[in-house]
């Protein structure tokens, strides 16, 4: 087998191994506050940056459909995935409040602001956090490595720290956070 394979391999496996024991009890507590704020009628809000953001559509699309069985619509809406409105603000060159304008439009009293980082400096994540916490709203930042983020504040409610700085590793293994995030929260609603 090609090396270049093997090694990435091995790579996945010791981030997936690594990831679940270390954030083993921050996935578990942050599933059961998910699966309450929905029953309390909540809105799970993401947000990305760069490849991060297509994540952060992903995860989104998993909990407003399904994974594998037919269930209720979990309300979670992925901020900046109206090209539009981000075109426009571009244009104007307003494009680092576009994640802010977005999120101000969803109007949402009750929520928590899922963000997906890939550690680059991202004026529209960064103006969007301090929004969201300014409303004294949760934020939970997914990152590679949630000390050194630029995002990282003491006062977010969670951060799930993917360990790694490999761009190929970082995707990889928040789509796989973000899928059993989602599974931990069926199970907790719906018993499957």
């Amino acid at each position: 087998m090609n090396q270049q394979i093997n090694e990435a391999c091995a790579q996945v496996l010791a981030l997936h191994e690594k990831f679940c024991q270390e954030q083993n009890d921050q996935m578990v507590a942050l599933a059961k506050r998910l699966a309450g704020l929905f029953a309390e009628e909540g809105q799970l809000l993401l947000a990305g940056h760069g490849h991060m953001a297509a994540i952060a559509q992903l995860m989104a699309a998993q909990f407003a459909f399904r994974l594998d069985f037919d269930r209720p619509v979990l309300p979670a809406l992925c901020l900046g995935s109206d090209p539009l409105l981000s075109a426009r603000m571009m244009a104007e060159g307003q494009f680092e409040q576009h994640l802010v304008r977005h999120y101000r439009a969803v109007n949402s009293q009750h929520h928590l602001l899922l963000v997906c980082s890939d550690g680059s400096a991202a004026p529209e994540l960064q103006a969007l956090v301090e929004e969201t916490l300014e409303n004294e709203q949760a934020v939970v930042l997914l990152s590679g490595d949630c000390r050194k983020d630029p995002l990282f504040k003491d006062d977010l409610d969670v951060c799930i720290d993917l360990a790694t700085d490999s761009m190929p590793r970082l995707l990889e293994l928040a789509q796989f956070a973000g899928h059993l995030l989602c599974e931990l929260v069926e199970k907790e609603l719906f018993g499957r």
